[in-house]
């Protein structure tokens, strides 16, 4: 078999590598304001053993509000990222007035979005646009082994100590050539942002519901993207985009819909989001998704909206009759989870297993027993009965919050429960299409509900492929809480700064509180497991929704030890629309967050221009790393599999694999860390695979050796599929 880094030839391979390396060429250590460790404290020089180093700005043509690692043996390892509104370019919803500036395009407004309100200002998403690359279009892939993927600004932060912009448009020509347009010419005909992202077992991802014109208004599309190609599976084209595209070049910033009175209404949402075989059921904005052992993907939870009805806030709040006129009172949770099939592009609702979630709810399969057939999803994260309308009985109403609070963003409070569905037992039942509150087994509760904070998937196998532990951590977030139901004082603010966890191979699974506690408390946060078990967090937002005050802390959680560390500082904020994404030599990209208060300064607003920064970990400072000669390009459940070694490689610490793929909002989706049990042999390791799909499921894989030193390799792509141990 052929020695492969990257599946690459030998010479792109060096290429490759040394694109990644200059990413760090001559970089001084970054700062570090607050650090309680006093060991990355700038004045006194950055040891970068303790405390790792950041690259410089990176400039990015979009925010990568939705972005992830893609990488199959017939594509190179790239990052793909979109950000709203996806299916357009950047001059779809920007011009230049007299000045040469980029301003939004009021036109825009009032076809596409249906009259609805820009988002702009201090986290205006439509403003984001007039600060990227306007000529590129709003999904992008980046090739991180172009000559040219890491060419970097001299700088680490945005603008100077006297506000002088210090990344301008002009540095978008820096690495221009490593990105490539991958929206709407290739096939992207929805607005994706907020949608859930999953990675399929065949390395395709889906993005689940999306966005129709304003936060909450969800739409029932399943969005395929196929990184081999860079191209989007067939959907129904909507009206309004045919149309808008159509015109566009008759546009004027003055026109007006009075002016083509032939336009489809934007409001009309069969205009918007038109049949296709492949919907889902229930429209969703914030839905989650999990691709299951059996290859199926687990679809659950998502808000909607009734965007025909009138817009604004209604005097007074909402009641009965302004919930039918006013479309911020339509405001509905959805509760029937849904099962998409890749092979038949079709869904199934479970209306048999109906259940209010958190918004975009945590959710992970988890091995059940000794049996390939025994596996359940763990779901984490209930809403409070006394956040919901009630009926003539009294009974909460699921779904549907309290019409005093209903045109809130996320008017609920969550009670931290979790709890197991057996999707299978849902699917087969004979009443699967009679309304239920069925196959839930509640498991605990955790004292914070970790609502929008961070999540890490920590698995181990044995020497038999069977689970030695199912960990999962949680970081920071809170309860949210509404004036009718407030938050619970185990879940105040400052249970921000909480790390709890749940181990679910245990008999009995127990949430446990930990030693360890974020530096400061926040909610955003984004966290990426490295090759070497420990957790990665990033970012986050202490205050929000006017100025937003954000923590720029990197910090290090060690749960062996169940300690953590603060590393460097950032200068760019982190929060809400921020991603990360580990990259194959064990290096992390940290990506996103709205261009307009990337450098988390609101009186600075209009020098947002999107970067990307690349964070290289302690353990790169400690000594040569380990080579992988060689191993399978794919592995079997059950099996024992072989890696070659360089020779004179040395101890191994560990082998672990580490699912990758899209991600949005600080959520983990499907990035897990499976650590494996192996033997080693001189320069050869014999590795033990996962004997069922509930530890990981089918799909593609980092695999990564550490050393006795802890430093990694870099990754070999490895696909793990096949029939699982009976």
């Amino acid at each position: 078999m052929v020695s492969s880094k990257f599946f690459l030839p030998r010479k792109i391979q060096l290429a490759v590598l040394s694109a990644m390396a200059a990413a760090f060429a001559s970089v001084p250590p970054a700062v570090a304001h607050h650090d309680p460790d006093g060991i990355c404290e700038f004045d006194k020089g950055v040891d970068s053993v303790k405390c790792g180093e950041l690259s410089k700005l990176i400039p990015v043509p979009k925010d990568a509000i939705h972005a992830g690692l893609a990488w199959t043996k017939a594509s190179t390892p790239k990052i793909c990222m979109g950000m709203r509104p996806s299916e357009y370019a950047g001059f779809h919803l920007t011009f230049k007035d007299a000045d040469g500036h980029d301003q939004l395009f009021e036109p825009f407004r009032h076809f596409v979005y249906g009259g609805a309100g820009f988002s702009e200002g201090a986290h205006g998403l439509d403003e984001s646009n007039t600060k990227g690359n306007t000529a590129r279009e709003n999904f992008v892939c980046w090739d991180i082994t172009h000559a040219d993927a890491f060419k970097q600004t001299d700088h680490f932060r945005l603008i100077d100590e006297n506000a002088n912009e210090l990344v301008t448009k002009a540095d978008f020509a820096l690495n221009d050539a490593a990105f490539s347009d991958a929206g709407n010419s290739k096939g992207l005909d929805y607005n994706m942002f907020c949608s859930g992202n999953v990675a399929l077992a065949d390395g395709r991802w889906l993005f689940i519901g999306g966005h129709d014109k304003g936060g909450n208004n969800g739409i029932r599309k399943m969005t395929i993207f196929d990184p081999r190609d860079e191209s989007w599976a067939s959907r129904v084209v909507p009206p309004v985009k045919a149309a808008y595209l159509n015109i566009f070049d008759q546009l004027t910033p003055q026109s007006l819909p009075q002016d083509f009175p032939d336009f489809p209404n934007a409001n009309n949402e069969s205009n918007t989001d038109p049949a296709d075989p492949s919907d889902m059921k229930y429209q969703r904005w914030y839905p989650s998704g999990a691709l299951l052992p059996d290859e199926t993907v687990l679809l659950v939870a998502g808000t909607d909206r009734n965007t025909s009805l009138l817009r604004g806030n209604p005097p007074g709040g909402c009641t009965e009759e302004t919930r039918n006129t006013h479309v911020n009172c339509s405001l509905i949770t959805q509760v029937v989870p849904e099962i998409y099939d890749p092979e038949t592009d079709s869904t199934v609702a479970l209306e048999n297993a109906r259940k209010h979630h958190n918004t975009y709810p945590r959710v992970y399969p988890v091995q059940t027993g000794n049996n390939a057939k025994d596996w359940k999803v763990a779901i984490i994260g209930e809403v409070s009965s006394n956040s919901l309308e009630k009926d003539a009985n009294g009974k909460p109403i699921l779904g549907r919050p309290l019409l005093s609070v209903a045109r809130q963003y996320d008017p609920y409070t969550y009670t931290g429960k979790t709890y197991l569905l057996d999707v299978k037992a849902a699917k087969a039942d004979s009443s699967r299409d009679t309304p239920a509150e069925n196959y839930y087994q509640f498991v605990d509760q955790a004292v914070s509900a970790h609502n929008f904070g961070a999540g890490a998937q920590l698995w181990e196998t044995d020497d038999k492929g069977h689970g030695v532990s199912q960990k999962v951590v949680l970081f920071g977030g809170n309860c949210s809480g509404t004036d009718a139901d407030p938050a619970p004082a185990s879940c105040d603010g400052e249970s921000r700064d909480l790390i709890e966890m749940i181990d679910f191979q245990d008999s009995s699974p127990k949430y446990k509180q930990s030693n360890a506690k974020l530096y400061l408390p926040v909610q955003q946060n984004n966290t990426t497991v490295l090759p070497d078990g420990k957790v990665l967090i990033s970012g986050g937002v202490v205050e929000g929704r006017g100025p937003w005050v954000n923590s720029f802390h990197l910090q290090l959680y060690d749960p062996v030890a169940d300690e953590i560390h603060t590393l460097v500082d950032r200068k760019i904020a982190g929060h809400d629309h921020s991603t990360v994404a580990l990259l194959p030599d064990g290096t992390v990209a940290l990506l996103g967050g709205n261009a307009t208060d990337l450098h988390g300064n609101v009186e600075h607003l209009d020098l947002g221009i999107p970067v990307a920064q690349i964070y290289k970990p302690p353990y790169l400072f400690k000594g040569a790393r380990p080579e992988i000669k060689d191993a399978p390009e794919e592995i079997s459940y059950h099996r024992r599999f072989n890696i070659q070694l360089s020779e004179g490689t040395g101890a191994i610490q560990s082998v672990a694999l580490i699912a990758f793929g899209p991600v949005t909002h600080n959520w983990d989706w499907g990035k897990r860390y499976v650590k494996l049990w192996f033997e080693q042999q001189k320069d050869k390791l014999v590795v033990q695979a996962p004997a069922f799909p509930g530890l990981a499921v089918p799909m593609h894989y980092m695999l990564f050796v550490v050393d006795d030193k802890g430093v990694p390799s870099v990754a070999k792509l490895i696909q793990l599929r096949g029939t699982p141990a009976s």
